[in-house]
């Protein structure tokens, strides 16, 4: 009773604590990324870990505090402006529907409780949530810059010590686990990061040379809904094609035209090249990750659904293929 009890309380703190969990995977992940551009700035320069750690941390703040001063306003301007002519966009497309018997079917299917044109105040006020920032949304960006700082300065301490929890005749195996998920997560990491400045940058291009208007705030939600395979470049599909009404509906078709040659783009051509040394996730697996955690964790679990799943099955593949089904066959 003792331990069925014990384990109950793990699990319920455990629960209790998934954001905390959440924003210390994500520090790692940042971790990871960090000590991958000093590893690199000290083969080149010639110094230390710890001075090529801190040249790279002082260059990342810069480099987003010289966007953020460059870019704030703008961005923030045509955000405000897409979050009041997205409900524009849909009521012009409710009007051009009442034309055609199937557009009146349609748009009754879509006015219910839980169809698209009632849904379009919670779409509007979750797009003002990307781009908004709490308090607990600011605790929480210090916790993961402050933690990945320092798991990238000394991942030695950290590792170690959890290779301590292991039995003795384990530890090789588990730092060998350890080493093969760093991999798998930097590769994946890089190529993400690669293939979000891609998209975002051919989105902002392709909508401006359309004549959409808010092209860079348009690109830039692409370039981060990126992070999110196979659902959130769709989302910011959908979003712009909503406002190209406002221009023509032969300028929504325009707009569907470039997501899906982006999509087919990113799809088999970006992602193949960039995640060559990456484990190459099946996407009915990502979808159900994202549902998943998404549905548990909400923003933050939906965000970091597909590095959780790249580490559950490379842990799943050293821990339970190899050590076990390959060892009996």
């Amino acid at each position: 009773m003792f331990i069925v009890a014990a384990m109950a309380g793990a699990i319920l703190v455990l629960w209790l604590a998934a954001k905390v969990i959440l924003a210390f995977f994500a520090a790692v992940l940042l971790a990871i990324l960090l000590r991958t551009c000093a590893v690199w700035v000290g083969r080149y320069t010639h110094l230390g870990i710890g001075w090529s750690l801190f040249v790279v941390t002082m260059a990342v703040l810069c480099g987003f505090g010289l966007i953020g001063w460059l870019m704030a306003t703008p961005i923030s301007r045509e955000v405000d402006q897409l979050s009041k002519q997205l409900p524009q966009a849909m009521n012009q497309l409710q009007d051009q529907l009442q034309h055609y018997s199937w557009g009146r079917e349609l748009m009754r299917n879509l006015q219910q409780p839980k169809g698209l044109f009632s849904q379009t105040g919670a779409i509007v006020g979750k797009l003002r949530g990307i781009f908004s920032i709490t308090i607990e949304g600011v605790v929480y960006i210090w916790v993961i810059l402050f933690c990945g700082y320092y798991l990238a300065a000394h991942p030695d301490v950290y590792v170690d010590g959890f290779l301590k929890l292991l039995p003795a005749r384990n530890r090789k195996r588990g730092k060998e686990v350890l080493e093969q998920i760093t991999i798998e997560l930097r590769g994946w990491l890089i190529g993400q990061i690669i293939s979000m400045s891609i998209i975002g940058l051919l989105t902002w291009l392709g909508l401006h040379f359309l004549g959409i208007p808010l092209a860079a705030a348009l690109g830039l939600l692409a370039g981060i809904l990126d992070f999110v395979p196979v659902v959130g470049p769709w989302v910011a599909g959908i979003v712009s094609c909503l406002l190209a009404v406002l221009r023509s509906p032969m300028h929504a078709v325009f707009v569907a035209c470039l997501f899906v040659t982006l999509h087919l783009f990113e799809g088999h051509v970006l992602i193949p090249q960039v995640q060559k040394h990456a484990t190459r996730l099946p996407p009915v697996l990502t979808i159900l990750a994202m549902v998943l955690f998404g549905t548990l964790f909400g923003f933050l679990g939906l965000f970091l659904a597909t590095p959780l799943l790249a580490l559950v099955m490379v842990t799943t593949n050293a821990l339970y293929v190899e050590d076990v089904v390959e060892k009996k066959t």
